[in-house]
């Protein structure tokens, strides 16, 4: 009855934020009070068709791209109240991989796969539709080539410091998972995000920003891990509330937070940041009830480094009511040696903590060296990337992922060495 309660209000409270949202967005005021005048030429082509052609004077459109990696080819009227930023990449990947054979007699003898693979291609279409209002829109082709839905959400700006965002979107949870792809230092994504990160979901999320301070809070349909089988089951959670805040220590620059790898020229600064949230699963769909998550991380920027920490600890309860707990740990750092070449490294741990059953701690060691043609975009880079497993991965709580670069094996000791080449605009 308990249980059923909770659910119950889970949804309510989901359901009244989005119309509350719904509200805001309609609100008197957010809408330009004028359409806009078009003006244009209508004629029929060859096979019937309709052509309108439009004069970019009289409309006063504007287009172009912009060096900075993020918007990158536009269209927007003259006043840039209404704009459109259409981007894209693709990462193309070849991986090699060693594992001890577990029947065999000598201890020298490996197991060797090898391949290419495209883990993603990701195409965004956003901008600006009044001067207050925002939208994002961005789709992957997997490397199963299957097309996903990531993001699809609306953003209206209540006023310099607060907005509002609906529909399906990144929540601010780990730092790690709130960066593109195209901004890690790294090849992929940590193990840590693999199994503990939210990706998107589909909710409300609010933000305050100050020159130093900011705050995020949502209601959602969460989902702690399952970023391998994207997207869960709408029965996986019924319901999630989730804040972030995060403190610059040092330094007043938002931007320089905006990836993992620290380029030269960037400005000194350090940035506090912690997370926490709890989910309502349907006990009759699943195995855990319910989970809670606390996360905990500090970066380091400077002109040529950047360096990451973070902790997290998730907690998830039973269907007999006990709970149990795992914990991650994440450190990597990244150092330009000349103005486009950093070298780079990573530990990366996931432990079991008292998960149900006899399960080995997963604890990766990478290191890698970067290159990025282009001074203005991270949209171009080069890596290449040395990874080491010292455990069997059968016997840790992480799922083998061609994507994280392990293959399925019950013998320890697994080397990859992966090579990647992302470009786009």
């Amino acid at each position: 009855m308990r249980t059923r309660l909770v659910r119950t209000l889970s949804h309510c409270s989901l359901s009244l934020a989005l119309a509350l949202a719904a509200l805001v967005f309609f609100a008197p005021g957010l809408t330009a009070q004028e359409p806009a005048v078009v003006t244009d030429t209508i004629s029929t082509g060859p096979e019937g068709q309709t052509i309108v052609e439009v004069n970019p004077e009289e409309q006063g459109v504007e287009a172009g791209y912009e060096k900075n990696g993020w918007n990158g080819f536009f269209i927007r009227s003259e006043d840039g109240q209404f704009r459109l930023n259409i981007g894209a990449y693709t990462q193309i990947r070849y991986n090699t991989n060693w594992r001890t054979r577990p029947d065999s007699a000598h201890a020298d003898e490996r197991d060797f796969t090898r391949g290419w693979d495209v883990p993603r291609t990701r195409f965004i279409f956003d901008g600006n539709f009044t001067d207050r209002v925002y939208y994002h829109l961005r789709t992957n082709i997997n490397s199963a080539s299957r097309l996903e839905l990531i993001a699809a959400f609306a953003q209206v700006g209540l006023n310099e410091k607060w907005n509002v965002r609906v529909g399906r979107q990144w929540l601010a949870l780990s730092r790690e998972d709130w960066i593109y792809p195209q901004d890690l230092a790294s090849i992929e994504f940590s193990a840590n995000d693999f199994n503990y990160a939210i990706w998107s979901s589909l909710g409300v999320q609010t933000r305050y920003q100050a020159e130093r301070l900011r705050w995020w809070f949502a209601l959602s349909n969460g989902a702690f891990g399952g970023r391998q089988g994207f997207p869960a089951a709408p029965e996986a959670a019924d319901g999630m509330v989730s804040s972030r805040m995060e403190y610059q220590l040092g330094g007043a620059d938002w931007s320089v937070w905006d990836d993992l790898i620290g380029r030269r020229g960037r400005s000194s600064g350090v940035l506090l940041g912690a997370s926490g949230a709890y989910q309502v699963r349907d006990k009759n769909e699943t195995n855990t009830r319910h989970a809670s998550q606390l996360n905990a991380d500090v970066s380091f920027n400077g002109s040529g480094y950047h360096l990451f920490f973070a902790g997290s600890w998730t907690s998830q309860q039973l269907q007999s009511r006990d709970w149990y707990d795992q914990y991650g740990f994440l450190a990597q750092g990244s150092f330009f040696v000349s103005d486009q070449t950093y070298l780079y490294g990573r530990f990366d741990g996931v432990f079991p903590g008292s998960t149900p059953g006899d399960h080995e701690n997963y604890t990766v060691l990478a290191a890698g060296v970067g290159w990025l043609p282009f001074l203005w975009t991270n949209r171009w880079k080069v890596n290449l990337e040395f990874s080491y497993l010292p455990q069997a991965i059968h016997e840790t709580i992480v799922e083998p992922s061609g994507m994280l670069g392990f293959l399925p094996s019950d013998s320890p000791d697994q080397w990859s060495i992966r090579t990647q080449f992302q470009f786009g605009f």
